[in-house]
């Protein structure tokens, strides 16, 4: 056979390789577009272009360091510190009232202080005239206040000589209208009753003896009402500590004893039961 028919017989290795990759052979001319039809579009590549999420993430950029602020000058004064805002006051002297101008009239320089708070009055009085305020107040008609709402003390251990203030709750049923009256006592002072004003103060005045260890003298019983009589302090005083003076009572009147518990026993009952 002659060499030009093996050549032609022969399947051309550049077109065949072009065709399976999708591609047209090397120097072969693209095909022409018939007349009317729109331009071919070349065929998109076989591997896809990467993705952002491919890209390996670039690491985060470091926070500017603030400025520091330039050390004082030796000897330099320190600056002041702005002065301290006050707020609205909220107690005021009581004026234009009948009542407490009647108060006032009745008892005088007995009377140290007459104010409202958050429209709450309030009047002081020396301890010594105490009981008679009390019987005024709740015999007055103008007055009237037959409920002794509560009765307790406050412990102010930095003033000195008046370390507890006597507060009283009173309350008017016909009037519907409240007042608080207060008394200054120092420490070891006693504090006359007003059990025989209000019969309901009692267990009161009982509670305040039992956590501040302030007496109320003319009282009908009064001893301890929520501790036992030997009980160590009084726990509403600012000083008193607040652990472990349980274990001091405890160790004096309970006989108890210590029991080291085993959990071994624990493991070998179950074992039994299963």
């Amino acid at each position: 056979m002659p060499d030009d028919e093996k050549l032609t017989d022969e399947p051309q290795a550049g077109s065949v390789e072009g065709k399976k990759d999708g591609q047209e052979p090397a120097g072969a001319e693209p095909p022409k577009a018939a007349s009317g039809s729109s331009p071919a579009v070349p065929a998109a590549p076989s591997e896809a272009a990467p993705t952002p999420a491919d890209k390996a993430p670039s690491p985060p950029a470091a926070k500017p360091t603030p400025p520091k602020a330039p050390p004082p000058a030796h000897g330099a004064a320190a600056k002041p510190a702005p002065p301290v805002k006050k707020g609205p006051s909220v107690t005021a002297e009581i004026t234009g009232d009948s009542l407490i101008d009647k108060i006032k009239g009745q008892f005088g320089a007995s009377i140290t202080e007459a104010v409202a708070t958050l429209g709450q009055q309030i009047v002081r009085v020396n301890k010594q005239s105490l009981v008679e305020l009390c019987r005024f107040l709740h015999d007055d008609p103008e007055a009237a206040f037959d409920m002794c709402a509560d009765l307790t003390l406050v412990h102010w251990p930095d003033r000195k000589d008046q370390e507890f203030d006597l507060v009283i709750n009173l309350y008017s049923v016909p009037h519907n209208r409240r007042l608080r009256v207060k008394a200054s006592l120092a420490e070891g002072d006693s504090c006359s009753s007003v059990t025989g004003v209000w019969a309901g103060a009692d267990w009161m005045e009982r509670e305040a003896y039992d956590m501040f260890g302030v007496k109320f003298e003319g009282h009908p019983d009064l001893r301890r009402i929520l501790l036992p009589e030997d009980w160590p302090g009084f726990p509403l005083r600012k000083e008193y500590p607040i652990e472990y003076r349980d274990n001091e009572w405890t160790d004096k009147h309970l006989d108890y004893r210590e029991v080291d518990y085993d959990t071994s026993l624990i493991d070998v009952k179950y074992s039994e039961r299963r």
